[in-house]
């Protein structure tokens, strides 16, 4: 599946969920914590930031995005 990652309707980054997820590390709008056992607690995206899948938006702005 291929994910959006987008900060006030403009796309920052396109392709899978981890690497959306990366990205969004590196350019610094997500904030990531894991648990003493290892294992990940849910990211966290800065305000108007958000990771949605590419087929929630309209073709016109998939398009855009890509």
């Amino acid at each position: 599946m291929t994910w959006l990652l987008l900060q006030s309707g403009r796309a920052l980054f396109r392709g899978t969920y981890g690497d959306a997820l990366d990205a969004a590390e590196s350019m610094r709008v997500c904030e990531r914590a894991f648990h003493p056992d290892g294992s990940e607690l849910t990211p966290r995206l800065d305000r108007g930031v958000m990771l949605v899948p590419a087929q929630m938006l309209p073709s016109v702005r998939r398009r855009a995005a890509a």
